[in-house]
């Protein structure tokens, strides 16, 4: 019996920057709009993705073969889209989780400073929501529909 492809496992990488980095972000930024400055964020994002990028572009250069082979992304599971060998949602990964990063750091500025129930709700709530959405894949997946390999 041949097994059917998931039609959307090639949104895998995507659907999950989108709920953990993407969602609690945007509720964050609402929330700390006027703490975090974006000409400020703007550089910061800007050097992590060059980092992170000429980083990733290294470790996935190398083969299997080479002892200091480090990982490689599944073409069924990124949107096809690459970039100097990597897939775009890298890229965006980049960029999600730096300012996913900025705002709950602001976040638990806050809820030291000002120790607001308001404060410890948002980012342990936004932390959990992340967690969730790292965990539910694993966790409500049938046996025979594996989402990841």
């Amino acid at each position: 019996m041949k097994k059917r492809r998931n039609p959307f496992k090639k949104y895998y990488y995507l659907a999950t920057l989108i709920l953990v980095f993407c969602v609690p972000t945007s509720v964050a930024a609402y929330a700390l709009s006027d703490v975090v400055k974006i000409d400020e964020l703007v550089p910061f994002i800007v050097l992590v993705t060059i980092i992170g990028s000429i980083w990733d572009v290294w470790a996935t250069r190398h083969g299997k073969s080479d002892r200091v082979w480090l990982w490689q992304f599944h073409p069924a599971q990124t949107l096809g889209y690459r970039i100097f060998g990597l897939p775009v949602e890298e890229y965006l990964f980049y960029i999600a989780s730096s300012v996913y990063v900025i705002y709950m750091w602001e976040g638990m500025k806050l809820m030291a400073r000002y120790g607001t129930s308001e404060a410890y709700i948002m980012v342990f709530g936004l932390g959990a929501w992340s967690l969730g959405a790292i965990l539910a894949p694993y966790l409500f997946r049938s046996k025979g529909d594996r989402i990841i390999n």
